[in-house]
């Protein structure tokens, strides 16, 4: 069973493949980003950490409030903050360890609500990308829709 893809790439999108060498434990997924796939170096999810992950994902936009950010010099600064600080108020779409290249935070503030993120795994190309943070404008609720309806069209059959 193929969903294909939730939501746009451009901003966040999960592309629900096919399951891996006929496993109901593990299935491709893609997690675009901002136009980049934050997948880039495994795309192969072990479902049940992905499953409940996206559901604390969820649950977390919809009951934490977030600093207030306004202040905050730049992207790379504040990322480096939440780097040092292990902001897990913050930190989103931390789907599956093996597969995710890339540390994402979500940001809100009165102006604006975004998700900033940075490549750490070394295997991933282009490697001028890795250690760049990059800057997606993405409202909560959009995120939480997408987030939603890839729970919604995960297989929760694993054994």
């Amino acid at each position: 069973m193929t969903m294909g893809l939730i939501g746009e790439r451009t901003k966040l999108a999960i592309d629900i493949g096919d399951h891996w060498e006929g496993s109901k434990q593990n299935q491709h997924m893609k997690v675009w980003l901002g136009g980049k796939d934050i997948t880039s170096v495994d795309d192969v999810v072990y479902l049940p950490t992905f499953y409940n992950n996206l559901k604390k994902d969820i649950e977390k936009l919809e009951s934490y409030t977030y600093r207030d950010t306004d202040n905050d010099p730049s992207d790379a600064a504040l990322f480096n903050h939440f780097e040092m600080t292990d902001a897990a108020q913050h930190r989103i779409l931390a789907l599956d360890l093996t597969t995710m290249s890339a540390r994402c935070y979500y940001v809100y503030s009165r102006k604006s609500s975004y998700i900033i993120f940075s490549y750490w795994d070394e295997r991933h190309e282009p490697r001028s990308e890795v250690g760049k943070v990059f800057h997606v404008d993405i409202e909560k609720e959009e995120i939480v829709t997408i987030l939603h309806e890839a729970l919604q069209n995960i297989s929760t059959e694993w054994y």
